[in-house]
């Protein structure tokens, strides 16, 4: 029942450019790739038909069950991203839509997609962020515990850009959007 709520909050946010966004994060990615947190797979139709393999995760299995429903294909495996059982360097790209801010050790699960991410790989994340104003970010913080007690975890307030540096990414792309209150990531994964 959760997964059907989920898809029915969602929808306004996608008239209001989240389809569009999730679109732009999975344009031309191609060969193996990796998305963590599906949820329903909401972002699954909207991968090119030229990509070899498309694996995506989470930890809710009635999310999972609605994500397949989405796309043929996609071998869906319930798992968290903070313990991935796939291989080093087992992706060309990981794509994350709305994850990271309800994952309790994102330093964990950022240095697990560092770990199955082959080198010079890209991590493309959509997320909601700590806004860069100060006002804001202050609401934010007073909001967080309220917000993640009601939404299952998620805060508010995660300064994901800092968190994707300190795993070991190189920042390549970075959009700030809805005033600073979300962005898109695009980083690659070091060599070495």
């Amino acid at each position: 029942m959760k997964a059907v709520i989920y898809d029915a909050l969602m929808a306004p946010l996608g008239w209001m450019g989240l389809t569009e966004a999730r679109k732009r994060l999975v344009a031309g990615v191609h060969g193996r790739v990796l998305e963590v947190g599906t949820g329903t797979g909401l972002a699954l139709p909207g991968y090119p038909q030229g990509v070899d393999s498309i694996t995506a995760i989470d930890i809710d299995p009635e999310a999972l069950s609605r994500a397949r429903e989405r796309r043929p294909g996609v071998q869906l495996v319930m798992a968290n991203v903070q313990e991935l059982p796939f291989g080093d360097r087992s992706f060309d790209f990981v794509i994350s839509s709305l994850v990271f801010c309800s994952v309790d050790d994102p330093a964990r699960g950022l240095a697990e997609i560092h770990r199955v991410l082959d080198s010079g790989g890209e991590l493309r994340m959509l997320e909601h962020v700590r806004s860069p104003s100060p006002r804001l970010a202050r609401l934010q913080d007073r909001l967080t515990p309220a917000w993640c007690w009601m939404a299952g975890g998620c805060r508010l307030n995660r300064d994901t850009f800092s968190l994707v540096q300190t795993a070991g990414f190189e920042v390549t792309h970075r959009v700030q959007l809805l005033d600073g209150l979300a962005e898109e990531l695009t980083a690659v994964r070091v060599k070495g």
